[in-house]
């Protein structure tokens, strides 16, 4: 008998590759070099809103090393799709993007043209030599004003900025309010933001034509989805389109979608039969690439005179930039799910409107929809705190959600419109509160901030709960392979740079009790793999660590053939499957297996986060002192690499809530376009960021995992704004996400500004 299995899966090993990437070892997009490679450069809108007159390229073409250059008047007319079909709409099919500017341009970055030229020097040289005749109209820029009757349209066919309007209803929100002792009513704004990974978005395609096959390179997180689009843009079958997967620096939800430069250089490199290179640059980063968080909402919140919350009701605007990209109605759609949050309410009533203005599109970024609902939730159950005159902590306490009532669903009432029931399928969430307070020293945290203010200074606490739903489906496929170097593991997952090729191998390891060395993960290319859908919503190990365990289970009935014996006499050791006294199989011997796990829904999760700040008032800076969080993610699979994603991700919710801001001017110009302009904090401006991880498990699947990866971020917004209230005081009232210092100088010092009017940056 061989000795006792290994246990890898909870096991804290170093991810994969990190030494190849310190040492500069590592494969990204502009690292790739073809024979014949042209080089693309993008022509964009320089105004937020206007009439296309005309594109002239001419002059362009005239640059030595300049080989083609397209306008709209050159393509096909293409529509971006929207991936996931729960966040689909009619309405929102109407406005979706092309890849290049037609009759209107409709916010500053959109494409107008491309050139491309033998080198990338040439190209830029021609682009600024296209000639764009642009009728400026005025922008929309106010989201909640945005479908008034006085605005102009973003899209005139369309009739109206408003894309959809969602509504979710539960209970009698009306006879709640009715019998409420405290009824706390604000508008809140969360503000806007960028991703800015490390790497900025690039793409090589090339198209062999004898094969008819063509092959592209970049950072994607979604693959399937692009190869599908690709074929169907480019009259290709799926399976002559190849999507390669090269190192990202970053990718945090923005990177991978579909945007209008895949499809563009992938046409290119088809119709020149050249391999063809865009990388992007900061300013079209931060002009081009989705943009995140924008929303304004009006709400109000009832409790009684004991500190018991009843309910709620919210009208609120999203705000999706100029088009529908390919997430869809996500940025509405995900607040309204996680709006109610952790919290046991007798009714509440949803109306969020999904909203076109003339500025950069929206997409996810980290934790998108629970980031903001958390915020906009967590600041409300302050201020009916302090209505109360309670401890926020004793609130929170009183009305989670127990783990006796679990499974706990919010049924929507008749006509509500929502897409699905909110469903939260386990937890103990007052355990998991308990647990994050230890963690911080909550206790503690309250004495030093009564010292502080013993001397003088403005220091608060800061907390805030919530829920992560992640995970979804409908399913992942992984084939397992032996052979007689170990196993290979394929998969259609992607890496973002969250380990997880070493949390899979992790999996697959323990599962046949091989050496971790031995098991080898492939996720790179769609040849690899005929379906995938994808990283991201916090889904690669749920789906695909269940999908190995599936393969697993198949291969074991596969060995009980070959042994003549039942499947649960099968044991994996050592690479090799025994039957009891019916012998043993290598396998390899036991050929290529798939595995396919299947999930139905979101999986929800509880977190919370606890800080302490102080605000210094002669200028309004903000400094987090300490910052702790704990997350449910059912079971570790790797909790080294799990702490620096929670942490990694706080440490983007702080910065987003110190410093960063998206702001444009009264005539759509956007004013944060490099990063002097959108101020990203570094280390010195960081707490060091506690990590608490809880595993309370998760029945929605056998190896009993939750979704980790974003989590950090979620209760960031709301921990800091609520520390810094705490902070002020009186002072100032903070209503907006952003805290800083120009925003709390100007509150601090001018009673009619509270720390976030609901206003847009270029008016605030």
């Amino acid at each position: 008998m061989s000795g006792p299995r290994s246990r890898l899966i909870g096991s804290p090993e170093p991810r994969r590759k990190n030494r190849e990437l310190l040492r500069g070892e590592g494969t990204y997009v502009a690292d790739i070099r073809l024979e014949g490679q042209l080089h693309a450069r993008v022509v964009r809108s320089p105004a937020a809103h206007g009439r296309l007159l005309g594109v002239d390229t001419s002059e362009a073409l005239g640059i030595p090393g300049v080989v083609a250059a397209l306008t709209a008047a050159d393509i096909d007319d293409i529509r971006i799709p929207i991936r996931l079909p729960f966040a689909e709409s009619p309405e929102a099919n109407r406005v979706l993007q092309a890849p290049l500017a037609t009759d209107v341009v409709r916010y500053v970055g959109e494409p107008v043209a491309v050139v491309v030229a033998d080198d990338p020097y040439a190209a830029e040289d021609a682009a600024e030599h296209v000639l764009v005749d642009i009728d400026e109209l005025e922008p929309v820029l106010d989201l909640a004003a945005s479908s008034e009757s006085s605005q102009p349209l973003v899209h005139e066919h369309f009739g109206s900025n408003t894309v959809n309007r969602l509504a979710y209803r539960y209970g009698d929100a009306a006879a709640v309010f009715e019998q409420a002792d405290v009824v706390v009513h604000r508008r809140l704004r969360v503000h806007r933001l960028a991703a800015a990974p490390m790497e900025t978005r690039g793409l090589v395609a090339d198209f062999d034509p004898a094969s008819g096959v063509l092959t592209v390179w970049g950072g994607a997180k979604v693959k399937h989805f692009t190869r599908g689009l690709l074929s169907t843009v480019l009259g290709l079958e799926p399976t002559d389109v190849r999507v390669i997967e090269v190192e990202v620096g970053g990718g945090f939800g923005t990177r991978g979608e579909p945007y209008p430069e895949d499809i563009l250089v992938a046409l290119l490199a088809q119709r020149l039969q050249r391999p063809v290179q865009w990388i992007e640059d900061r300013w079209e980063h931060m002009v081009a690439t989705n943009h995140a968080r924008e929303q304004e909402h009006d709400i109000e919140m009832a409790a009684d005179r004991d500190g018991r919350l009843l309910g709620f009701r919210v009208r609120g605007w999203c705000d999706h930039g100029a088009y529908v990209r390919t997430q869809g109605l996500l940025p509405a759609v995900l607040p309204m799910f996680h709006l109610p949050g952790p919290y046991q309410w007798q009714a509440f009533s949803m109306d969020l409107d999904a909203v076109l203005t003339n500025r950069t599109p929206v997409g996810t970024y980290r934790g998108p929809g629970m980031t903001e609902a958390t915020f906009i939730r967590e600041r409300m159950v302050d201020l009916v705190a302090a209505e109360l005159q309670m401890d926020p902590v004793q609130l929170r306490r009183r009305n989670l959600i127990a783990e006796e009532s679990m499974p706990f669903t919010f049924m929507p009432g008749p006509g509500s419109g929502a897409v699905m029931p909110i469903m939260y399928q386990g937890g103990d969430f007052p355990a998991a509160f308990d647990e994050l307070l230890d963690a911080a020293g909550y206790d503690q945290l309250r004495d030093w901030r009564r010292e502080a203010r013993s001397g003088g200074r403005h220091a608060g606490v800061g907390v805030s709960a919530y829920i992560e739903f992640a995970a979804v489906g409908p399913f992942e496929d992984v084939d397992i392979v032996g052979d007689d170097q170990g196993v290979v593991i394929k998969a259609a997952v992607g890496s973002l740079g969250q380990g997880i090729e070493t949390a899979l191998a992790q999996i697959a390891a323990e599962l046949l009790d091989v050496p971790l060395d031995d098991v080898a993960v492939e996720f790179h290319d769609t040849a690899e793999l005929p379906q995938g859908f994808g990283a991201f919503a916090s889904r690669s190990t749920v789906l695909a660590g269940n999908a190995i365990a599936a393969a697993v289970d198949e291969m074991r009935a596969k060995a009980a053939h070959l042994l003549g014996c039942a499947p649960g006499e099968v044991e994996f050791r050592g690479g090799v499957a025994t039957g009891g006294d019916r012998g043993s199989v290598r396998l390899a011997e036991i050929g290529p297996t798939r595995g396919r796990f299947e999930k139905e829904g979101l999986t929800a999760s509880f977190g919370g986060a606890v800080c302490s700040v102080s605000v210094d008032p002669a200028d309004g800076r903000v400094r987090v002192h300490r910052f702790a969080l704990a997350h449910d993610v059912g079971r570790a699979v790797n909790p080294r690499l799990l702490r620096g994603q929670l942490a990694g991700a706080a440490a983007q919710g702080i910065g987003g809530a110190l410093f960063e801001e998206l702001a444009f001017d009264g005539n759509g110009q956007p004013l944060s376009v490099t990063l002097a302009d959108y101020m990203m904090p570094t280390a010195a401006e960081l707490p060091d960021v506690e990590v608490a991880i809880i595993e309370h498990g998760s029945g929605s699947n056998p190896l009993g995992i939750k979704g980790g990866g974003e989590a950090g971020m979620v209760g960031s917004f709301g921990a800091v704004a609520n520390g810094v209230a705490d902070a002020v005081g009186e002072g100032a009232e903070v209503l907006s996400s952003s805290v800083s210092p120009a925003r709390i100088w100007h509150a601090l010092n001018d009673p009619s500004e509270p720390a976030g009017t609901g206003k847009p940056a270029q008016e605030a």
